[in-house]
């Protein structure tokens, strides 16, 4: 019996060590695995297989299993390749960036497009409803707050009208949001007869073992003509019927052109998986031969999520930050950078790059933990770190050497990096970068800069509070 229980830890042991050794990247972890399975008969193998093993990705490939992928056609007149990026006046060293991110993101980068800056609710909203007000044929909407009183009342009454006159909508909300926010918003679309989805529903059963994989995208698409895309959810805390009234700010962009395309794409694939309906063509996406060259903004959306292959959140972070030469500026409400992150930025620091970073003061005391428990590295290295005054700045935005822009909806933290389903779009412009430096510059005369000095100076137990959210950061 003895021998059998032996022989049976050994081979257990061995086929648990060979999947340590094939599947764990990191050394340290590798090794730590293959002393506990070693040295804990039985124990370790079942320590392994509930905890050591990534399922996140295993969920997130096994949520769009047998579904069909769609990809629009290529829009062959509006394609710039990365080796012409200095016929569009775009400095040649960011042509490995361009190539990099065509990788991760397996879409062309496309010219014709305009991208406007919408720097506070009253304008991203009134736009949004403008377009909806006067949309012919189709809207398709995607968010992950929708509150169905505030901005939300309107939104909803401009869907409903819109719906009456023949147009076709379909709104995806994040399931487990939509069930959390009050008044239901559910109830709200449902009474109002707008078609709707959730995103990964806590009520479904074969969605609930998902339940931590979110859907934390911006998207609306009117007529397939007009987008809207950024980090503006619909929240009833950005918005007032007064407007000298302090509330929220965060930052959208409208963008016509053919970028409006891929916005649309990423949502059909949402919509399939939550609903089990295809979109295609008419009315959701114009005829390439309908298109118009709207500017001369190059952009690539980049629709990122644990079910990829590559980590294109994160890849798009490190590969601007390796190109960099002169500058880059990030503004994020949640800054919890890991440590891969943390080494690119101390790298482009040691480059002679200027790095800002702007984040809100205001913000939740746990948070604000973690970002001081990972920022003080960064601070040594030579980072400016900004402390925004309220209100609450909610933007996600990345500026490098004053040509390239990074917006969209995801943050600077493990959630956005491995957990959620997020979209932004690179652009190269350096007109619509100067529109985004203002903004910067707006919050860089309001703030207070936090230098390496004063936190070493932070009490012990505020830094020993630092440290242990920190550890827990990944969760947050």
């Amino acid at each position: 019996m003895l021998i059998f229980l032996w022989l049976t830890y050994v081979v257990l042991s061995i086929i648990t060590s060979i999947k340590v050794v094939l599947n764990k990247r990191n050394p340290l972890a590798a090794a730590l695995w293959l002393v506990i399975i070693w040295l804990a008969p039985y124990l370790g193998v079942s320590f392994y297989f509930m905890l050591g093993i990534n399922r996140v990705k295993r969920k997130a490939v096994g949520m769009r299993k047998g579904l069909h992928r769609y990809n629009h056609p290529t829009l062959e007149k509006f394609i710039v390749t990365e080796g012409k990026l200095d016929v569009h006046e775009i400095s040649s060293y960011y042509i490995p960036l361009a190539k990099s991110i065509h990788r991760l993101a397996e879409q062309s980068l496309i010219d014709g497009n305009e991208i406007e800056p919408l720097f506070t609710g009253n304008t991203a909203y009134n736009a949004m409803l403008e377009a909806i007000a006067n949309s012919k044929k189709s809207i398709v909407l995607m968010t992950y707050i929708f509150h169905a009183d505030g901005i939300g009342v309107k939104f909803i009454s401009e869907l409903r009208q819109a719906h009456a006159r023949g147009v076709v909508i379909r709104v995806l909300l994040d399931g487990v949001m939509a069930h959390l926010t009050r008044p239901s918003v559910v109830h709200a679309l449902r009474n109002a007869g707008i078609p709707f989805a959730l995103f990964n529903s806590p009520l479904l059963a074969r969605q609930f073992i998902f339940l931590n994989l979110r859907s934390h995208r911006k998207i609306c698409v009117v007529d397939g003509r007009i987008g809207f895309t950024g980090g503006f959810n619909i929240h009833r805390d950005y918005w007032s019927s007064n407007p000298d009234e302090a509330v929220h700010q965060d930052t959208h962009f409208r963008v016509t052109g053919p970028i409006v395309a891929q916005l649309s794409t990423v949502f059909v694939n949402e919509w399939l998986y939550s609903s089990g309906e295809t979109l295609r063509g008419e009315p959701w996406f114009l005829e390439e031969d309908e298109i118009p060259h709207e500017g001369r903004v190059l952009a690539r959306g980049i629709a990122a999520g644990p079910n990829e292959q590559q980590e294109r959140l994160r890849g798009s972070y490190l590969t601007a930050l390796n190109v960099a030469q002169k500058s880059v500026k990030i503004m994020s409400p949640y800054f919890i950078p890991d440590e891969v992150l943390i080494a690119a930025i101390g790298d482009a620091i040691n480059r002679q790059v200027e790095v800002d970073i702007f984040i809100p003061r205001n913000n939740s005391k746990i948070l604000l933990a973690a970002t001081m428990g990972t920022i003080n590295e960064i601070l040594g290295h030579g980072a400016r770190l900004w402390l925004c005054p309220p209100p609450f700045n909610h933007s996600k935005l990345m500026i490098v050497d004053d040509q390239w822009l990074l917006m969209g909806s995801g943050n600077w933290d493990e959630r956005s990096l491995r957990l959620n389903f997020e979209f932004n779009v690179e652009c190269y412009n350096a007109l619509l970068v100067n529109k985004i430096n203002t903004l910067f510059r707006t919050h860089q005369n309001s703030a207070t800069q936090f230098t390496y000095a004063e936190y070493l100076k932070r009490p012990f137990h505020h830094r020993l509070f630092d440290g242990c959210t920190r550890i827990f950061s990944p969760f947050l």
